[in-house]
């Protein structure tokens, strides 16, 4: 899988990943904020996603004493049949990483 380390919008049905989106310019980025997606400055295409299936969920409680936030991972395949691993940092989403 390759690192991507992008903010990303995600749409959810009830409690569950529904569509990612995000600006692809074939870098890795800096999560900064869903409200733009892509690392700023970004003008790749942008790459929209229907989840096809939720592969496997865990939590990443962070080295507290570095005082990390909590992650909470997903590890999903597309309808394209790409497979995504997405965290989620409070009300931020962010695309970990890749696989075509």
């Amino acid at each position: 899988m390759r690192r991507r380390m992008l903010p990303v919008h995600v749409t959810c049905r009830g409690d569950r990943p529904h569509v990612v989106r995000w600006r692809d310019d074939g870098s890795a980025g800096v999560a900064s904020s869903v409200d733009a997606p892509g690392p700023p400055g970004s003008t790749g295409p942008e790459r929209i996603e229907r989840i096809a299936h939720v592969l496997d969920s865990w939590e990443y409680a962070g080295r507290w004493w570095e005082r990390e936030r909590r992650r909470s991972y997903l590890l999903v395949t597309t309808e394209r049949g790409s497979t995504l691993e997405l965290f989620r940092e409070g009300e931020t989403w962010c695309l970990s990483r890749t696989s075509d």
